[in-house]
């Protein structure tokens, strides 16, 4: 295999394609961990499938990062300037020409995760809806949606999609590919030989495969009582029940059942279709009330519907990855040439990840400090323009060229580029944190007392405000160097490094001056900095106040005796340089040692700070 878009997709990601295509309520598939070249060949072979069931030419739509409203749904823009055209015409969105009497559109999202707000909530919509309705500037129209969605995401940022768009995709694929190929020698030739226009295409549909698509079309199996209760052993008991799940499978079961051309959905299919996906059943152990009368040890298992040979495997929380091979799904065809392997694993990877994603992730987050948004977040696309500031000029420029055409007909000067109010665009930049929580965390003051509840109320605040997060480590076992305190910045406190850091073990050394240093500069840069967004910063400190380490010894990296109470007298004095700022309320969380009580007190009162007690830990008396 010189590519990997010469060679053949392996029969169950292509009967997986298959079933989307003959199924309209299969057409919303989530990849995970494709690449971006496997899912363009995706997106080509599912096309050809879909021109072969509809009969009419796929119109393909790839959403991005940068979409509005206005090129979703649609906007009021000017018209041919000619007298049969009105002046102002309705122009439609990407997503508002699937109705009755458009073609099919392919609507291709390379990122999931990094979809702009407005697409997101168009999928929310959208996907899997029977019916869909548009009320924007004038406009009363409904619609049934008629698309097909090809989603890409990593497995491993799950946690920052909402769980409701991601509840929305029925069928999950892997997107994993082994190959043989040499990279190198790929993209040697990529670069010498590849030319413009010429990129590799994915194999042609067979005759073969289009003849049974059209034959599915005109099949409709009977589907056995035994099958449905079959899809029931491939469910979880979640918190929150959805049937969604099992209807995907029932349906992609019956879908696949019409691919192959049998008379009736049983057992089988809904099992390798189950297989297909990476699920896995579910080991239901009972016990009646007789056994549990009698005493007895062992539960009772009840026997499978169909004779199988089983052997007993550990149950696991995070199924294992499944190799598919050609043997599962196409007994009745001879075994292609294994150069491409998918390999499969929990298609349902959201409800083991980690949270990530914000609070009312659909939506923006309010401003409660600010008057008017600052020009400093991260630019993650354009907009039409509000008003007169942070103009998009590129964009600018590259609407208002698309119509010189036209506009040159009504000048005589034809060397200028002619603009107009419409084109302006200005950039669309991510929301920036305007409060900020601060927390000292000192780890060799933490045994004996329940900080971790004391300490979940500003956790949870900083959560609810969608606060940026600052977290300096003093006396943490994995510091880089043991004198010195380090210092973590994160956007949210969903993010994995702050609840590591949290919950680091305790070190040697003390060095608490340091740490307050660390936080001196943090708030001048965030308070004070020119082009500053945060506006106020909840500081809490965790500390008994017992510092042993000086804050030359920190900068120097080395110890300079004597050592005496100079780690704790400069830790007093920078602690009274943060006092003097304004937006800063401070918090001391004392942990009330047994020895110099009076340390986490001075600490307090040098940095201005109120003063929280933390409870000791209950001890129970063992006899």
């Amino acid at each position: 295999m010189e590519q990997l878009s010469q060679a053949v997709f392996p029969p169950a990601l292509t009967s997986a394609l298959a079933c989307a295509a003959i199924s309209p309520s299969l057409r919303s598939i989530l990849m995970f961990d494709a690449s971006p070249e496997t899912l363009r060949l995706v997106a080509q072979t599912t096309t050809q499938m879909l021109e072969v069931v509809t009969g009419y030419p796929i119109v393909s739509v790839t959403l991005g990062t940068f979409e509005a409203e206005d090129d979703l749904w649609g906007s009021l823009g000017l018209g041919d300037e000619s007298e049969t055209e009105p002046a102002v015409t309705w122009k439609p969105g990407l997503l508002t020409g699937g109705q009755q009497d458009s073609p099919l559109r392919l609507i291709v999202i390379p990122d999931l995760t990094k979809l702009s707000l407005a697409a997101t909530r168009a999928c929310v919509v959208l996907i899997g809806a029977d019916v869909a309705h548009l009320e924007r500037h004038g406009q009363h129209k409904y619609w049934q949606p008629n698309c097909c969605w090809l989603v890409g995401c990593a497995t491993s940022e799950v946690g920052m999609v909402s769980p409701h768009l991601l509840d929305r995709f029925a069928l999950r694929l892997s997107g994993e590919v082994e190959t043989n190929e040499d990279r190198v020698a790929a993209i040697l030739d990529w670069i010498d030989q590849r030319e413009l226009g010429k990129e590799t295409k994915p194999e042609p549909l067979s005759k073969e495969t289009c003849d049974r698509l059209k034959n599915a079309l005109q099949s409709y199996p009977k589907i056995a009582p035994e099958a449905i209760a079959r899809v029931l052993d491939y469910t979880t008991n979640l918190e929150v029940y959805s049937p969604r799940r099992e209807i995907a499978l029932a349906r992609l079961a019956l879908a696949y059942t019409r691919w192959k051309g049998a008379a009736e959905m049983t057992v089988r299919q809904v099992d390798t279709t189950a297989s297909m996906m990476g699920l896995k059943p579910v080991e239901r152990q009972q016990q009646t009330e007789e056994d549990l009368l009698e005493g007895s040890p062992e539960p009772v298992i009840p026997q499978s519907r169909e004779p199988q040979t089983t052997e007993e495997e550990p149950q696991s929380t995070q199924p294992k990855p499944v190799t598919v091979t050609e043997k599962v799904y196409e007994p009745d065809e001879p075994e292609p040439q294994p150069t491409i392997t998918f390999t499969v694993s929990n298609p349902y990877p959201e409800d083991q990840a980690p949270v990530e994603r914000e609070a009312s992730s659909l939506r923006l987050p309010s401003r409660r400090l600010r008057f008017k948004a600052a020009t400093s977040g991260v630019i993650i696309g354009v907009e039409k323009v509000a008003n007169f500031q942070d103009l998009a000029l590129v964009r600018t420029l590259l609407e208002a060229a698309k119509y010189q055409p036209i506009r040159q007909r009504s000048t005589t000067n034809s060397h200028r580029l002619l603009l107009s109010p419409t084109d302006l665009h200005s950039y669309r930049r991510a929301p920036v944190a305007e409060q900020m929580l601060m927390l000292i965390l000192d780890h060799t003051c933490l045994r004996d007392c329940d900080w971790q509840n004391k300490l979940l109320r500003y956790l949870s605040w900083a959560y609810v405000e969608r606060a940026s997060i600052c977290l300096i480590q003093v006396g943490a076992v994995d510091a880089q160097h043991e004198l010195r305190a380090q210092k973590l910045m994160a956007q949210s406190v969903l993010m994995p490094q702050i609840n590591a850091g949290i919950e680091a073990g305790r070190g040697k050394a003390t060095p608490l001056a340091h740490g307050l240093d660390l936080a001196l500069q943090t708030l001048r840069y965030a308070m004070q900095h020119g082009r500053s967004t945060i506006q106020q910063v909840m500081l809490v400190v965790i500390s008994d106040g017992r510092g042993n380490v000086s804050l030359e010894a920190s900068r120097l990296g080395k110890i300079l005796p004597p050592v005496g109470r100079k780690g704790i007298e400069d830790a007093l004095q920078v602690a009274e340089r943060i006092r003097g700022f304004d937006g800063v309320k401070a918090v001391l969380l004392n942990p009330q040692p047994k020895q110099y009580e009076d340390l986490p007190l001075e600490l307090a009162q040098a940095m201005g700070a109120k003063v929280a007690l933390i409870q000791p830990l209950e001890t129970w008396e063992v006899k």
